[in-house]
Parts: structure tokens; C-alpha cells; sequence
């Protein structure tokens, strides 16, 4: 599978001739990371690529920026066995969903696509589980609809946004250099230089993980929307963090070089009804780097 895959990127890239503006369209893209167990709906006008799987307790797993929901798969298939049902989806921009417009990058418009999303499934509630991008949007829904929200897990999550904390791809974007860079699509070297950045060890990193990254960045109008969300300034409600009532299990890599673990402890301080798992020499996505301990720690704070 990695060989064919690197072969089928290698393949359109070079028939686009290099870089270009992206080197795999949607139908190209769908073809090398979708799988028999993918599903597509349409919400509010965009092409939404998700997975829905297993039996039980439902719980909403969402990606980190620029990832996928590829990136769960460890943790879908550990959930699936103990009996629970696992939703996960593309954000829209990202992996194989549509691109939204501009306008629609706020936290309502996430908080509207959520629930829509959720009502087309027939979930009334469930839990929700975010890593880093994907955790803000969690926390927020949790904030706007907390009846439909059982119990939060927070994954080096994203929320403060505080000059020394927020995520680096964000002072990158906002480079010049690194906008010229992209008006040209992601470069693959930048791509394994931000996914070795979230990773305290890189022997977690295989060709068939990059290539994914790599190729789904490059996706028809994925560049755009990686532009469009990290050159705006976020908007985030954190002064309302505190009014959080979930239960909340709060993951951190103490070597996350992404979201300093300083935010951790704010989360942990700011959300009453919290705990926090700390775990050493792990970087910014504990369910990839160490999925069975992740998984085990999930497992035992949705069961109590």
C-alpha cells in the first residue's frame, strides 16, 4: 500500500508538471485515500468527506489543522472493538472535504456545520474527542450546544492563542516568504518539516503518513483553504472556557513543540470539572505517537 501510494503521488505530480497550484484534483485525491468505508454528504453547500463506524456509545473524533480523519485510525479501531460508535470526518478544508469560503471561517459557522452534520445522522449526543485544531472546535460546540456534548477530551488543544504559546503554523503562515512558498502548492520538504515538528519521536513517522499529508495539502483547493485559515487571526471565546461543565480529560505531550504544555495547565486550571494526563516524551499528537496508551486513558475515563 505505501509503494503504491507514493507511486500514484509521484505519478500526478509529474503529470501536472511539479508543484503547480495542486497537484491532485478531488477525483484523484478520492481515489488514493478514500477506502470502502468512506461516506459523503452534503452540508450547507459543501462536499463532506466522513466515516461512521461500529456500534454504541457514538463519540465525535475531529483532526488538527491541515490533518485528517485518517489521523484517528489507531483510536477508531481500539473504540470499534470495546463498543463504542466512532464519527470522524474531514473539517471542511481539509483532507477530502470541500473548501468553505472565507466568510465562513468563524466559530459559529463550525458550531452550525456540527450540528447539522449531527442531526443528518441522527445524533442527538455523544461525546466529542479534538486534537489541536480540532480541539477548539470541540471546546467551542461544547460551550454553544453542551447538551449535545456528554464528555470532552481535549488533545494538546488549541484555545489560548497567546503569542508564546499558539501554534507555530500560524507565525509561518503569516510570513511573506512563506506565502511565496505556497503560491506554488506545499512543498514536500515543508510537510515532513511541520510533521516531524509535531512528533517527539520521529521513528513514529513512515513514507505512507507523509505521503498522506503531503498529498492531501496538495489537493484541488486544500491550498487555499490552508492560506485562508492560517493567515486569519482567530477569534476564539476563552474567557468563556472557564463556564465549561463536561467532564474533561485533558492529553498533552510534554515535548509538544506545537502548543506549548503551558496551555495544559491552563485548561486543567480554567475547566473545574477536569483532569490532566501528561505524558513524557510524546509531542503534539498523542493518538498517533502513542496510541495504546492514549487509547487505554481515553477508555477508562468514558467507561466511569
Amino acid at each position: 500500500m505505501d509503494a503504491f501510494m507514493s507511486a500514484g503521488i509521484y505519478v500526478y505530480s509529474a503529470a501536472r508538471g511539479g508543484y503547480g497550484n495542486h497537484i491532485l484534483t478531488r477525483e484523484q485525491a478520492e481515489e488514493l485515500f478514500s477506502s470502502y468505508k468512506s461516506k459523503f454528504t452534503d452540508i450547507n453547500g459543501l462536499r463532506i468527506h466522513y466515516r461512521d463506524e461500529g456500534q454504541g456509545e457514538p463519540i465525535m473524533l475531529l483532526h488538527g489543522f491541515a490533518s485528517s480523519l485518517h489521523t484517528w485510525q489507531p483510536w477508531t479501531d481500539r473504540l470499534v472493538a470495546e463498543g463504542y460508535r466512532v464519527i470522524r470526518l474531514d473539517l471542511p478544508g481539509f483532507g477530502l472535504s470541500d473548501s468553505p469560503p472565507r466568510r465562513q471561517l468563524n466559530v459559529a459557522s463550525f458550531n452550525t456545520f456540527l450540528t447539522t452534520f449531527l442531526d443528518q445522522l441522527g445524533v442527538q449526543n455523544c461525546h466529542f474527542a479534538g486534537n489541536s485544531f480540532g480541539g477548539w472546535v470541540s471546546w467551542e460546540f461544547a460551550l454553544a450546544h453542551p447538551q449535545r456534548v456528554d464528555k470532552l477530551v481535549l488533545i494538546d488543544s488549541a484555545g489560548y492563542f497567546t503569542k508564546g504559546t499558539r501554534a507555530k503554523t500560524v507565525d509561518y503562515a503569516n510570513k511573506p516568504f512563506f506565502k511565496k512558498l505556497l503560491a506554488k502548492g506545499v512543498p514536500r520538504f515543508l510537510v515532513k518539516n511541520l510533521l516531524t515538528n509535531a512528533f517527539a519521536d520521529n521513528t513514529k513517522i513512515n513514507d505512507f503518513m507523509l505521503n498522506r499529508y503531503y498529498g492531501l495539502a496538495n489537493k484541488e483547493g486544500n491550498l487555499a483553504s490552508l492560506i485562508k485559515y492560517s493567515t486569519q487571526q482567530p477569534t476564539a471565546h476563552t474567557d468563556q472556557i472557564k463556564d465549561i461543565t463536561q467532564p474533561t480529560l485533558i492529553m498533552w505531550g510534554a515535548k509538544d513543540k506545537v502548543i506549548h504544555y503551558v496551555d495544559a495547565l491552563k485548561f486543567k486550571h480554567d475547566i473545574k470539572n477536569s483532569r490532566l494526563q501528561m505524558y513524557e516524551n510524546v509531542g503534539h499528537v498523542p493518538m498517533v505517537e502513542i496510541p495504546e496508551q492514549s487509547a487505554d486513558d481515553l477508555l477508562v475515563f468514558l467507561k466511569e
